[in-house]
């Protein structure tokens, strides 16, 4: 059997573990009677779906009722993003509804750039990279020749693009916007601004993927103390700050360093969002994983557990997130019983699988919905 066979099979049957554990991990929750929150009807009454991070009475919806609401909503934003939690639902009605509004502001001369920006940003998010270029670009010409090249709206424009170009791996097109960007910002808005802080995080991310690693330590070290200054050490703004660090301790191979931060971090998004918001179950999944690196098995168990419950219960087992969190909780079983080739393995083979916030920490473009 070649290398290429036995690392397929390696992963295949990890992948079944690791399904079949999160399958069978069961929830109160499931159990409850599901209930529209629009018409109150129940599955009788048609498929319910829960197209957010809503809890309680309002998780659930029939998926007829979500699109009445979203094609016939008083709220701008009812198209793409729940009006209760603001998550976005990130699917092919959103995009059919913004071009849709976007091609009526142009007929009816209408400034665009609004729904522009949530446009390309919405493409962005669901990874339609080029044609969320050919908007953000447009976006950003059209606020330089109306508004100005140092207009904080065309600075983010700016930003936003320079991001899009960073994700999709052309760093030196991104590398000047992003400076350029920064600089900007820092003169008409200062450093303290969270749009400034914003685009230093994302200026210092490309640094870090330039290689430039003491640029980006330097420069997420200075705003990070800003951040804390400012805002507080538990303020999602110093919170993404440290996340950044993370990100970057781990690029220099210091998990020692990480662990500190990565539990920081935790305590600190489990205060402001909760326990089982997106953000604080990542970072819990975070942690578990450097602390299993590092052979601190213990400690590193029951916070996988906890993860891939808690986004099981929120996102769904079917999503990438959670598929994530379940690969990298089978590659933590494998490094128990000594497997580490093999966890190394079904860690690289579904590097696409892996949960994207590594590139999209800095991805909170400002569009002003």
């Amino acid at each position: 059997m070649t290398s290429s066979h036995l690392c397929k099979r390696v992963v295949s049957g990890c992948i079944i573990a690791a399904r079949n554990q999160a399958l069978s991990m069961a929830s109160p929750e499931d159990e409850e009677e599901k209930k529209c929150r629009v018409c109150w009807g129940d599955e009788d009454d048609g498929p319910l779906v829960q197209p957010c991070v809503c809890r309680g009475s309002m998780k659930w919806i029939h998926e007829r009722c979500l699109e009445k609401w979203r094609r016939t909503g008083a709220r701008v934003d009812a198209a793409y993003r729940c009006g209760q939690c603001m998550d976005k639902y990130r699917d092919a009605l959103s995009l059919e509804l913004l071009s849709a509004r976007l091609q009526a502001e142009r007929t009816d001369g209408l400034a665009t750039n609004l729904t522009l920006s949530t446009l390309a940003s919405e493409l962005e998010e669901q990874g339609k990279y080029d044609e969320a270029e050919t908007l953000y670009r447009e976006a950003m010409e059209a606020m330089r020749e109306t508004l100005g090249s140092r207009h904080p709206s065309t600075l983010t424009s700016l930003s936003n693009l320079g991001q899009l170009l960073h994700r999709k791996g052309d760093l030196d097109a991104a590398g000047p916007l992003l400076r350029e960007a920064v600089e900007g910002m820092r003169a008409t808005l200062g450093i303290e601004h969270p749009v400034t802080l914003n685009s230093v995080c994302a200026l210092s991310s490309l640094l870090r993927d330039e290689g430039d690693l003491a640029a980006a330590e330097t420069l997420l070290r200075e705003a990070q103390d800003v951040a804390r200054e400012r805002f507080g050490n538990q303020h999602l703004i110093t919170l993404t700050f440290i996340h950044c660090l993370i990100l970057l301790q781990c690029k220099k191979g210091d998990l020692a360093a990480a662990v500190p931060l990565l539990r920081e971090a935790l305590e600190g998004l489990r205060t402001r969002l909760g326990n089982r918001h997106e953000s604080t179950l990542f970072s819990m999944c975070q942690l578990a994983a450097c602390l299993s690196k590092e052979g601190d098995f213990a400690a590193a168990e029951p916070l996988f557990r906890e993860a891939v419950e808690g986004l099981r219960q929120t996102l769904g087992v079917r999503h990438p997130s959670t598929f994530a969190a379940m690969i990298d909780m089978r590659a933590h079983s494998l490094r128990q019983k000594r497997e580490n080739a093999a966890a190394i393995v079904i860690q690289r083979e579904f590097n696409p699988f892996r949960l994207r916030r590594d590139t999209s920490e800095t991805q909170h473009h400002t569009t002003d919905t």
